[in-house]
């Protein structure tokens, strides 16, 4: 058994497991189906993104509808936000991966200019300070850590659509703190979902490390 055939088989076993947990009342771990529904169709479209796949674009479309909602229900209003953000530029997004291109070919794998990372390392600090301000007018949860989280994964959001390689390092900074603070409003699925994304986001970060690699030496050969 091939490596990719084996973590399909062992998404799936996990993904109706976690399913029938949902349903299930006398579950150890609280978490709604419509929780356990996001947390599926969001690992199965990291998984297909860290492959370089568009696909995991329309999955992961799913997912962040359901999470929008969820959200909502915890006050974590700055990722009701992001999620409704998520939804409309990953339809661009899918557009950009097969079509952004040069002679409006599929868009390879790139890197993120220098002064395309200080404009970006700005904006960040600006963004968190806003929104900082903004949920504890509002009385969100977590404030400060909602806002950093946000602010970067717009950030990570951005950059993978564009198909750029640091992408990953900004998903892997945010999963970190993802986790303890889903696990703090009780959303222990969600939490344990992105210790998952903390090991596809390496996993992607070294998969497009290798195919940009790629992408080089074919250029070095044509030229």
């Amino acid at each position: 058994m091939n490596t990719t055939l084996l973590q399909c088989s062992i998404g799936l076993l996990a993904s109706i497991a976690l399913i029938v947990i949902s349903l299930t009342d006398s579950s150890p771990i609280e978490m709604s189906s419509l929780e356990a529904i996001a947390v599926v169709t969001c690992g199965w479209s990291v998984w297909l993104l860290a492959r370089n796949q568009p696909l995991g674009w329309w999955v992961g479309l799913i997912g962040v509808a359901a999470y929008a909602v969820v959200f909502y229900q915890v006050r974590l209003y700055a990722e009701v936000g992001i999620q409704v953000f998520y939804f409309f530029t990953s339809l661009q997004a899918i557009y950009l991966w097969l079509h952004g291109g040069l002679d409006r070919r599929e868009r390879p794998v790139g890197r993120v200019s220098i002064r395309g990372l200080s404009l970006s390392g700005v904006l960040i600090v600006v963004g968190v300070v806003a929104l900082h301000l903004l949920l504890i007018a509002i009385r969100g949860a977590a404030p400060f850590w909602d806002a950093v989280t946000t602010v970067l994964s717009v950030a990570a959001h951005l950059y993978l659509m564009g198909r750029y390689l640091e992408s990953w390092y900004l998903w892997i900074v945010v999963d970190v703190i993802y986790i303890p603070l889903y696990a703090s409003r009780e959303l222990y699925a969600t939490s344990a979902l992105y210790a998952v994304f903390l090991v596809l986001a390496i996993f992607g970060l070294r998969n497009f490390w290798m195919i940009y690699k790629q992408q080089l030496q074919s250029l070095e050969q044509t030229t």
